[in-house]
């Protein structure tokens, strides 16, 4: 059996050829609810923790309908610009809320001139450049572990959550002053009286 380091060696290895595929890649064909969950299925498998892990499903989508994170489907079908947002978005849920999301969609998406595949892609490119700073420090810190040294794997673990714990506070800190700045903003223009 192989050690639990040459296993997470092996994964590290195919996170880092992975990529969301380009915006103009994507099916370009509308996909009914059952298409977009296989279709995102395949494209997340490896960001999948264990067999129990599901990375999207239809319910999941539902919501973020809801909560207004993506425009609501077009005669029950979801176009190429609805699984790019679902993409980012399955990215960030493991870090933010869905309102804190929801803000970024909001500020990146929904400006007038906002073209989309640039968007996209922008957050696609920044994804793989995060992707390959993460897992060429965790190969350093991890080939300074023995095979099988639960300890050393285990504190490895830790100083991996307690980083992104802490960029986690950050990312929501920013978002937070951003949210609290328009508030202000629109409240300044509430109260300023209209000219004659």
């Amino acid at each position: 059996m192989e050690s639990i380091n040459t296993v997470l060696n092996n994964w590290l290895k195919e996170l880092d050829n992975f990529s969301y595929k380009d915006y103009k890649e994507l099916p370009d064909i509308d996909l009914y609810m059952d298409q977009v969950v296989t279709f995102l299925e395949k494209q997340l498998a490896i960001f999948q923790t264990s067999s129990l892990d599901k990375q999207i499903t239809s319910s999941m989508i539902n919501n973020y309908v809801k909560g207004e994170v993506i425009s609501a489907p077009i005669t029950k079908k979801y176009n190429r610009k609805h699984l790019a947002l679902i993409e980012e978005v399955c990215t960030l849920k493991q870090v933010l809320t869905i309102a804190e999301i929801k803000q970024i969609i909001d500020e990146l998406y929904q400006k007038e001139n906002i073209v989309m595949d640039e968007a996209f892609n922008s957050f696609k490119d920044l994804v793989s450049e995060k992707n390959k700073e993460a897992i060429h420090n965790t190969t350093e810190m991890l080939n300074q572990i023995e095979d099988n040294d639960l300890t050393g794997l285990t504190n490895l673990a830790v100083d991996l959550a307690v980083t992104a714990s802490t960029c986690i506070s950050i990312s929501k800190r920013i978002l937070f002053l951003n949210k609290l700045f328009l508030e202000q903003q629109n409240n300044k223009k509430k109260d300023k009286p209209e000219e004659e």
